[in-house]
């Protein structure tokens, strides 16, 4: 941390020798008509961000109004945080003096390479100290509205607390949004300066582990979580136009009712290689889920008896071209067509939605 150098971020809070009673009591309900108003405050401060982040790639700073645009809206996001959390008992204003003061100096050129991800990634260390700050400073606002009904004062060591989780909160929320390049300081204090070089240099190391680990276990939850449906198919009986049973995928009820092994005439344009073959699965697809869903061509998988997986060469539905969606409470056919060796059977044919679904569906051919 560099000595005698200010944070440009700050947020000052007068502490209030005596609260109302009262309003304390009564603050959650008193505090409804902020909430209701932070909300469009929180939706008018990202589209303001995106508008910012722009003119930082495009020209290296920020336009001074869209700057002080963004600091008008954080600084009020701050007193709607500050009045439930009962460091003030005065009712947010609209602009004017405050007890609670939060500004930010303006940056002259703010880097380009730095904008969004970088600054997210370096953030979370911070955000991960805060979880626990944030919990600590939850029971200190509970302590203090018993402590204002029965004395009308807040302990000032609590109150010191809480603003200085906002404090710290608030800094890195205007790192984070590119309002300033210097890293936030871990620190409650008002008088603490930027973070030092070794200190960044740690959080970008730990920031990226985290991501890394982030990614990771997403990743292992969708391959690992997704559960698999397999059925058994007659492949002569499936040719005969005996459909295979029918199963249920997140309520959506899918059916393999058909094979044509080889494919006729029903598709001229569509022409297998030498030495291979065109194989065609009809399914249907009855849609209970209450959603909207979507046939995709990278749904279906074909593995043939020689172990090699092939991707469909055409996919319709509903007589489209994929992808098409169908509404809730619908039902839809699909042709699959794949191209196998004229030596090769069909082994395994995979219906695999949406990577967000939790079914996938394994029809196994005897």
């Amino acid at each position: 941390m560099e000595a005698g150098v200010a944070y440009p971020v700050t947020l000052a809070v007068d502490y209030p020798e005596r609260q109302s009673r009262w309003k304390t009591l009564l603050r959650l309900f008193l505090a409804i008509p902020v909430f209701v108003f932070a909300l469009f405050i929180v939706g008018a401060q990202w589209a303001m961000a995106c508008a910012i982040w722009i003119a930082i790639v495009l020209r290296g700073r920020i336009p001074r109004w869209m700057f002080d645009s963004q600091v008008a809206l954080t600084r009020w996001q701050v007193r709607a945080l500050s009045y439930p959390a009962l460091l003030t008992d005065a009712y947010p204003p609209f602009e004017g003096d405050y007890p609670i003061r939060f500004d930010v100096q303006y940056p002259e050129r703010v880097s380009r390479w730095k904008v969004l991800i970088w600054k997210y990634i370096t953030s979370m260390p911070h955000g991960f100290v805060l979880q626990f700050l944030w919990i600590g400073a939850f029971f200190s606002v509970i302590i203090g509205w018993f402590f204002i009904l029965i004395t009308g004062r807040f302990p000032k060591g609590l109150h010191g607390y809480v603003a200085g989780v906002i404090r710290w909160q608030m800094r890195v929320h205007a790192y984070s949004f590119s309002l300033t390049d210097v890293y936030p300081p871990f620190s409650l204090s008002a008088e603490a300066g930027p973070a030092g070089r070794d200190t960044y240099i740690v959080s970008s190391v730990i920031g990226c582990l985290l991501t890394a680990g982030y990614i990771a276990i997403f990743i292992a939850a969708l391959l690992v979580g997704q559960q698999t449906l397999r059925v058994e198919v007659s492949y002569d009986a499936l040719k005969a136009g005996q459909a295979a049973t029918t199963v249920e995928a997140s309520k959506l009820y899918v059916s393999l009712t058909d094979a044509m092994d080889p494919m006729g005439e029903s598709f001229p344009p569509l022409l297998p290689q030498e030495g291979k073959r065109l194989v065609a699965f009809r399914f249907e697809f009855d849609n209970e889920s209450g959603l909207t869903r979507r046939v995709w061509e990278s749904d279906f998988h074909l593995k043939d008896s020689d172990g090699k997986w092939h991707d469909p060469l055409l996919v319709i539905a509903g007589g489209r071209p994929t992808p098409v969606k169908f509404k809730k409470h619908t039902s839809i056919e699909a042709i699959v067509i794949f191209e196998i060796g004229d030596d090769t059977h069909p082994d395994e044919l995979r219906y695999s939605p949406h990577f967000l679904e939790r079914k996938r569906v394994l029809y196994e051919f005897e």
